[in-house]
This record gives structure tokens, C-alpha cells and sequence, in this order.
């Protein structure tokens, strides 16, 4: 017998996943209507509840369970192998959007997984859940076809989006009409008739797509209202006026007008600041935390700044960030859109890889994960060791490589141009006498004559000739001087960063230091057997026209190169940026995206000074089955360490865009290459003894081994994640990248743009398609501050009556989002109550309908308290959050010494209305 005639004679037998607001009573009229049913819940205590014929929903009434329970029509198990049993699979689980708007499936995806497990031909699957668009193709449909089943031959597929509005008197699920959308012709057909035996009217449409985006829209089209009116509302009370009397008279109209009322709310994962991203502007590339990187744009006068009440939200100018385009496979600069911080109270996960990488990001924070020759998009919290992330560096950009100048002028202390002189690298200031005399006369009358005698004249002087137009050579035709007798230095005004000086550059960062008293030193120190990286060292001074000592020190066997030369610290510590000491060492943020062979003559420098190469050549014994075998080993590798945190993270960010993936120390910032091919490659970047030690290596290879910790895939690699920790929260950052919606961050791990603060699954899946939602997202910023309005409202009626809010005891009456339901998932009143308690006030709760509730913002346990009249006496005030049928306002007020009513619940009492302030 088909499926089709099951559901016509009504044969079929129905399953439903999850028994909580729309399962329970889904199951219930499903019953009515003449299936058996079998509820799937992971609650003991549900399952026990509704075997005994009790019901936990309000909206459901014990008789109406009883009854089927007894007919046979209904039963409960915590067992997905009873699903097998089941022709008609129901998935209503819940999706809750968290306190930071996460879209989370991971009910429906566990869902999946026990379907799969147990599925069989012939059945129908409809997901109920509220998700955002996609989810039944993109993520529930891969799943269930694990099963080795086919969707619309051997399983049909549909979304029907739950439509429950908890406690209405009028609208259930027998007569809201039903939205039914088929992956296929055939899924379509086969769900249309059966939820047509069950509820009054079905609407079909063409696919889950748009059955999923109409559950969305209707939501938007609630909070997008309710944001209008909630601004309305702080509007009024700016005004004096009364929003709930503007409400009543606007709601006369006939046409045109629909009624929404304000309230104390509508109930983005980031990363830890300490994390690094890669910031361009210019042509300069900038490693910074993205604590930072906030804090710079912060300060930057042409950035956009919005306060929100969760923190700020910064757009920043003209700024981009290193991302990688999934599409090509290759690391790109992209716009920075946006860049948030706030404070996030709930867990943060630390993953690490089995090559030593570790990113501290929130647990619902997107990840790029490399699966199945593709990359696809998981939760923090769903990773899971094995899976595997993806690494880049810069390179192989789509910029222009740009030559490195350094103009070493505007870099010398206005403090020191009157000491440091300048001279013609051709020709004669006596060639322009004509030309300079008037101005020299006016600017030195007493010693102009002596600048066109020797040929030099002081700095301050040359720039005030600038200044006038008459400067008769441009920067890089000049040469600096600075000293007289033996401590005289000369040196280009301009610097052209070629291959030796990038490579001097790198052996400064590893083994050089700046001491400054009566002058600059700059000082290189190697080991004295290190003489190939000591003549390098000297040679390219040589060639830059400076000056050096050396000194060798046989206690520490050391070799100390200085240069006693102002405009060459001031070149290397201003100019360039590098640093004074070890601690903080930086790459010149203009030499991250310079040509290849600058780049890799930078990293030799880095290599041959902070860089090791480990061999270890012999035989080693070993056991096996009672015999002892010899086995010929060959290992070695390059280690690189630095102690400048900066240095190490730009390091790996030049390794990895010259085609080197590196493997990590847990304990320290240490980095190791191994493998044949990379150590081949790095051959040429060492000398002396380092570089005869990798090519024993290389001559002693039998065997090519593979590196097992990274698969390098072009121009990005995939490493392992090792292992999941949670952490504790604390300030985080998001920033949102155009186009791509990657970026790049510590260790060049690649993740995806972080999740933004809005309510809607919406808005964060419009990203995937270049969208901004930008309407959705402004509605959901306002609805987010009503809690704040909400505190300003009881501060101000406490404060009327000579009180604060610090120390005062406030009773909040209404924990559940909506009147008479026990539902308190996404209620506001958590808000409020942290917004009060942050301010010092000691705050009790009390709830008709829910006894006790774990609070989503401390982790704690919320008990309410028993609505006594010493309660409601001896509370400083008393805040109306969701008003339940079941209070008595009258005697509220009554007894309240003031009462804050966001809901207008206290609009007919008759007594007291001088006590109550509405929102």
C-alpha cells in the first residue's frame, strides 16, 4: 500500500519529534483526527506526563490527552527506533534564537541523525521548526539521505512552519491555515494530503525555500512593527505624551493601520579580543588584536560610531581586512564593513589543532570547515576533533607589489634638523648660489657662506628652503650626516628596501636591539661560529655607506655588529617600525605585501637569526614480536621562535604566503617546518652550518615521508582540529567583512564573518548572498534597547521618590514573554532584571506560570517568590513585565509603593494611578 493511500484511509502512522508548544499539540489534533501517534521527546518527565494522560502545555487540556491515551491514538517514548514504525515523521523541535541571535539547529540536526538512523521507504519527513531559508535543503536533506535513500522516490521531504500563538482564545492549530512547501512534485503532493486530514486549510507553495522565508517574514513583520512602535514610545515620553492613548486613537482608522504595542523588549558571535587580524590601509598591512583594532577606529575621527545597548558598533574608513575567497581558494583584502564590541557572558571555546594553532572564539561563532572537497559553515560548539579548518597567508594577491622607498626626512626629530646635515649625492648647493643666497643670508646671515664652501648645510635650514619653493634637490638626491671626526656617519635620505637591506631588516628583528643615549646604536648579536650571517650583515652596511664596530665576546661567545648612527635607528625604530628590542618586534607594515624576493629575503633574515635547524642521523633499536630490529632515522626540521607576539603572528602570515605551513609549540611562540619538500625549499634561505646540516639531511632521504598535520591545497592549507575546550566569557569583537564574509586571524586560521546582533536567522543567512539587511537590523537594535528605556523609567520613579536604584528591592512580576503562556524563551524580563541588578538593585521575580527558570544571562537559578502582600509592600517598586490574566492590578497598586507597567496593564484601576508610571 503507498503512502499516499496509508494517508487517505487513515492508516498512516505519525511520529513526532519533540512534545514541547507546537509538538504536544500538533500530536494531540493528529490524534483527533483519527492516526495513531507516537511522540519522540528526550524529556523523561514529558514522556511519563503524557503516557499517564497529563499534559505539560497550557493550551492542551489533560482530558484532551487522557483520551487518546486510552483510545490507543497516542503514547510518548524517549526511543528514536520507534520512528521506524512511523509512515509520517514530524520534526518540531525547538530553534531558539539565543540572547545574541544565534540561529541554532542543532535540535533539528539531532533530529536528523535519529531519523536517519531508523528511516525506511515510504516515509514522509516534514520539519515544523522556525529556521532561516535553506535549512531543509541545505542542511536536513544530506542527513537523512546518509540513510542511502532517495528524496521524492523512496522518502518525501517538506517545511510547514509552526504558526502556534501560544494562549490565544481564538487561533489554534486545527484552524490556522497551513504552509506547506515539497522539496519535490511528489513531496509536495504526498504532505498537502496529509496535513489536509488535520487542519482546515492548507497553502501550498513551491518549494521549503519559500514556506521557510514566509515563517521568516511573518516574525520580521511582527518585530519590524513592534520596533516602530517602541521608538514611538520613547518618542512620547521625551514628549510627555501617551503612547497607549495615540495607539487607542490611531487605531480608529478603518484602512491602512494595524495596532502593535510597545513593551519592554522582543526577546553576533564574535571572537576573544586578543585574537589577530590582518588590517590594510594604504599600502601599509597592520597585525593588531581585534582589541586593538577596535580602539584605533574607535579613535579615528572618520569612523562611524553607533552605541548600542549591548556595546558599540564602529564602521570603519576605508579599511580592509585579509580574507579568503572561498570561491577561488585564495587569501584577498576585502572591505571592513563593520567591526563590533560587547560583552559576552556565555561560554567561549578555545579549538586547537593537531598542529598547535588556537583560536578563542564564542561557542555559537561560525567556522570555515573543508568537507568533502568544499567548504561549509559549523558552529564553534558543533565542531568536532577530525574536523578540518583552513590556513592562508598573503599572497599571490590581486594587488599591485609595491617597491619599498623610505624617506628618512620627515622621520628626524624636530629636535635634532638642526644637527643633522645635508649634502648633494652629485653636484653643489654653489651650483644654485645665485638662487639660495637671499634666503640663506635672511635664514643664517652670519654662516650661509660655509654651506656652499662644504657643501652641507643643516637640515632645518633645507626644509625651511622647501617651505619657499627654492630647494634645488629632491629627497633621495641627498644624503644625511651626522657626527664629526671619527663618529661621523653619512647616510641616503632615501632608503630603496631591496633584497639585502629586507634581509638586513630580518636579522635585525631576530638578533638586533636599539640603545639610545648620546646617539642611536642599533646592535646585531650572533654567535661567533656564525660567521656566513656576519659577513652578510657587514657587507650590506657596507653597501649602505655606514659605519660599524664589532666586538666579540668570548664569555657569552657572541659577536656584536653596532652602528652609531642616528638616521639609521631612526630609519629602523620610525620609520620602518621595527621595534627597539625583542618584545616588540614588528615586520615594516609596507614590506607584508611586497614583492616575492623581498619578502623572501625578509624571512631569511628572520630564519638565520631566530631560526634553528635540528638534525638527528643514526640507527635506533627497537622490539618487536620478541626480535629487536635496527632502524635507520633522518629527522630534521626548522624551528623559528620570537617572544614579540606581533613579530610571531606576522611571521606565519609570511610563511604561509610563500607556500610553508608551519606546525606549533603548545607551550611557547615556537613554529617548526618539516617535511622534504618545505626543507628543500628552505635551503636557499640558510648558510654556514645550518645549511649543510639540511642538505645531509636531503642526501640521507630514503624515503619521501608526507607532513600528516596540514594537506596544503594551493594557496591555503587544511589542519585538524584537535580538540574543543570552553572558556569563560569576557569582552568579545565581531568584525563583518564584504563580499567574501571570511577573514583571517591568528595563525592564519580562516573563519567566516561573525553573526551579526539582530533578531532574525534572516539577516545572518542574507549574508551568504551579498545582502544587507539593513531594515531588519535597525528594528532589532531598537527592540534591544527597550530594557535600558525600561531601567531609565524606574531610576527616574525612584528617584522622584528620593530613592536609587542602588540598594533598592525591585519585584518584577512576568517572566514569560507573552500573558498567560509559561513560555519564557526569549522574554525580556531576563534583561531587565541584569540591567537592575548591575545597577546595585537587589531584585525578586515572581511568575504565575513558571516556579522556577535557569537565568540565561548569569547561569543561575531564578525562583519565584510568593506574591504576598508583604512582598508587594515592602518592595521599593514593583515592574510589570508580562501581564498575566491571573494578577489582581488593583491590588497591585494598592499595595505598591510605585509600579513601572511596560505592558499598560494597569490601565483600569481606579485607585493609585498617581503610583504607576507606563512605559
Amino acid at each position: 500500500m503507498s503512502l499516499l493511500e496509508k494517508i487517505e484511509r487513515m492508516e498512516a502512522q505519525v511520529g513526532v519529534i519533540g512534545l514541547g508548544y507546537v509538538g504536544l499539540p500538533l500530536a494531540v489534533v493528529v490524534g483527533q483526527a483519527g492516526y495513531r501517534v507516537v511522540g519522540v521527546d528526550l524529556s523523561a518527565r514529558v514522556v511519563e506526563g503524557v503516557n499517564a494522560g497529563r499534559s505539560h502545555i497550557g493550551d492542551v487540556r489533560d482530558e484532551e490527552v487522557e483520551a487518546l491515551v486510552r483510545a490507543g491514538r497516542l503514547r510518548a517514548t524517549s526511543d528514536y527506533a520507534a520512528l521506524r514504525e512511523c509512515d509520517v515523521i514530524i520534526i518540531c523541535v525547538p530553534t531558539p534564537l539565543d540572547r545574541n541571535r544565534q540561529p541554532d539547529i542543532s535540535y533539528i540536526l539531532a533530529a536528523a541523525e535519529g531519523i536517519a538512523a531508523h528511516m525506511r521507504p515510504g516515509q514522509l519527513i516534514s520539519l515544523e521548526s522556525t529556521t532561516y531559508p535553506g535549512t531543509t535543503e541545505e542542511d536536513l536533506l544530506p542527513v537523512l539521505e546518509r540513510s542511502g535513500l532517495k528524496v521524492g522516490r523512496d522518502f518525501f521531504l517538506c517545511f510547514s512552519p509552526e504558526r502556534v500563538d501560544p494562549g490565544s482564545k481564538r487561533w489554534n492549530t486545527r484552524n490556522t491555515p497551513k504552509v506547506v512547501g515539497g522539496l519535490t512534485p511528489a513531496c509536495r503532493e504526498v504532505a498537502v494530503a496529509f496535513y489536509r486530514r488535520i487542519v482546515e486549510k492548507v497553502v501550498p507553495v513551491s518549494s521549503p525555500r519559500v514556506a521557510e522565508m514566509t515563517k521568516i517574514f511573518e516574525n520580521t513583520f511582527r518585530v519590524v512593527n513592534m520596533a516602530v512602535v517602541n521608538e514611538m514610545a520613547m518618542l512620547c515620553d521625551r514628549m510627555g505624551l501617551s503612547i497607549w492613548e495615540v495607539i487607542e486613537a490611531a487605531s480608529t482608522k478603518p484602512f491602512g493601520f494595524m495596532p502593535f504595542y510597545p513593551g519592554p523588549g522582543v526577546g553576533g558571535h564574535c571572537l576573544d579580543g586578543q585574537e589577530f587580524v590582518f588590517i590594510r590601509k594604504g599600502h601599509q598591512v597592520k597585525a593588531l588584536t581585534l582589541e586593538q583594532c577596535f580602539e584605533q577606529s574607535l579613535s579615528d575621527p572618520a569612523s562611524t560610531r553607533i552605541s548600542t545597548p549591548d556595546g558599540v558598533l564602529l564602521s570603519p574608513k576605508e579599511t580592509e581586512i585579509l580574507s579568503f575567497d572561498v570561491k577561488t581558494g585564495r587569501p584577498v583584502f576585502r572591505r571592513l564593513d563593520r567591526l563590533t564590541r560587547r560583552f559576552y557572558p556565555g561560554p567561549l571555546f578555545q579549538i586547537e589543532t593537531d598542529d598547535g594553532r588556537f583560536l578563542t572564539v564564542t561557542d555559537g561563532h561560525p567556522m570555515v570547515v573543508w568537507e568533502g572537497g568544499q567548504t561549509v559553515v559549523r558552529m564553534a560548539k558543533d565542531l568536532r576533533p577530525g574536523d578540518r579548518l583552513l590556513v592562508t597567508g598573503i599572497s599571490a594577491l590581486d594587488l599591485p607589489q609595491q617597491p619599498v622607498q623610505i624617506d628618512l626626512i620627515p622621520h628626524v626629530p624636530a629636535n635634532e634638523r638642526q644637527r643633522v646635515r645635508v649634502r648633494p649625492r652629485k653636484g653643489s648647493f654653489a651650483e644654485f648660489r645665485a638662487r639660495l643666497r637671499p634666503a640663506l643670508r635672511r635664514l643664517c646671515p652670519g654662516t650661509y657662506w660655509d654651506f656652499f664652501r662644504q657643501n652641507a648645510m643643516p637640515l632645518d635650514v633645507y626644509c625651511a628652503l622647501e617651505e619657499e619653493g627654492i630647494a634645488p634637490f629632491q629627497h633621495h638626491d641627498l644624503v644625511l650626516c651626522t657626527g664629526r671626526g671619527h663618529s661621523y656617519q653619512e647616510m641616503p635620505a632615501v632608503i630603496q628596501v631591496n633584497e639585502p637591506v629586507a634581509r638586513l631588516i630580518g636579522y635585525y628583528l631576530s638578533e638586533g636591539c636599539i640603545t639610545e643615549d648620546r646617539t642611536l646604536r642599533v646592535r646585531f648579536t650572533f654567535n661567533s661560529q656564525e660567521e656566513a650571517y656576519i659577513d652578510d650583515v657587514r657587507q650590506i652596511l657596507h653597501q649602505m655607506g655606514l659605519r660599524y664596530s664589532i666586538y666579540r665576546s668570548k664569555r657569552w661567545n657572541a659577536v656584536h655588529i653596532k652602528v652609531s648612527s642616528k638616521p639609521f635607528g631612526w630609519l629602523i625604530r620610525d620609520a620602518l617600525g621595527c621595534g627597539v628590542g625583542s618584545r616588540d618586534a614588528r615586520i615594516p607594515e609596507a614590506m607584508l605585501e611586497s614583492s616575492r624576493t623581498i619578502r623572501e629575503n625578509l624571512l631569511a633574515g628572520l630564519l638565520r637569526g631566530d631560526g634553528d635547524v635540528y638534525l638527528w642521523q643514526g640507527r635506533r633499536a627497537y622490539f618487536k614480536q620478541g626480535r629487536q630490529y635496527e632502524h635507520r632515522m633522518n629527522v630534521a626540521s626548522v624551528g623559528f621562535f620570537s617572544s614579540s607576539p606581533v613579530l610571531f603572528q606576522q611571521s606565519i602570515l609570511l610563511l604561509q604566503g610563500l607556500g610553508f605551513f608551519p606546525s606549533f609549540r603548545r607551550d611557547k611562540p615556537y613554529l617548526r617546518l618539516y617535511g622534504e619538500e618545505q626543507l628543500a625549499r628552505l635551503l636557499p634561505f640558510f648558510d654556514g652550518e645550518a645549511r649543510s646540516r639540511l642538505e645531509s639531511y636531503r642526501h640521507g632521504r630514503a624515503k619521501r615521508m608526507p607532513v600528516k598535520q596540514q594537506e596544503k591545497l594551493g594557496d591555503f592549507a587544511i589542519v585538524r582540529v584537535r580538540s574543543i575546550q570552553p572558556r569563560e566569557g569576557k569582552m568579545v569583537y565581531s568584525p563583518e567583512v564584504s563580499e567574501t564574509h571570511t577573514f583571517v586571524t591568528t595563525f592564519g586560521l580562516v573563519t567566516h564573518n561573525c553573526i551579526p546582533i539582530d533578531p532574525f536567522y534572516l539577516t545572518w543567512k542574507a549574508h551568504e548572498y551579498d545582502f544587507h539587511t539593513r531594515f531588519i537590523e535597525l528594528a532589532g537594535e531598537i527592540n534591544r534597547s527597550m530594557p535600558y528605556f525600561v531601567r531609565e523609567k524606574v531610576i527616574r520613579a525612584l528617584n522622584e521618590r528620593g530613592k536609587t536604584l542602588k540598594g533598592a528591592r525591585i519585584l518584577v512580576l512576568g517572566l514569560a514573554y507573552k500573558e498567560d503562556v509559561a513560555d519564557w524563551r526569549e522574554s525580556p524580563a531576563f534583561d531587565v532584571i541584569r540591567l537592575l541588578r548591575e545597577y546595585g538593585a537587589e531584585v525578586l521575580a515572581h511568575d504565575p506560570l513558571i516556579p522556577e527558570v535557569d537565568d540565561p544571562h548569569r547561569g543561575e537559578r531564578i525562583r519565584s517568590v510568593e506574591l504576598t502582600d508583604e512582598i508587594l509592600a515592602s518592595s521599593d517598586a514593583v515592574v510589570i513585565v508580562t501581564h498575566h490574566s491571573a494578577y489582581d492590578y488593583q491590588h497591585i497598586v494598592d499595595l505598591a509603593q510605585v509600579v513601572v507597567d511596560t505592558r499598560n496593564a494597569t490601565r483600569n484601576v481606579v485607585r493609585g494611578k498617581e503610583k504607576v508610571v507606563v512605559l
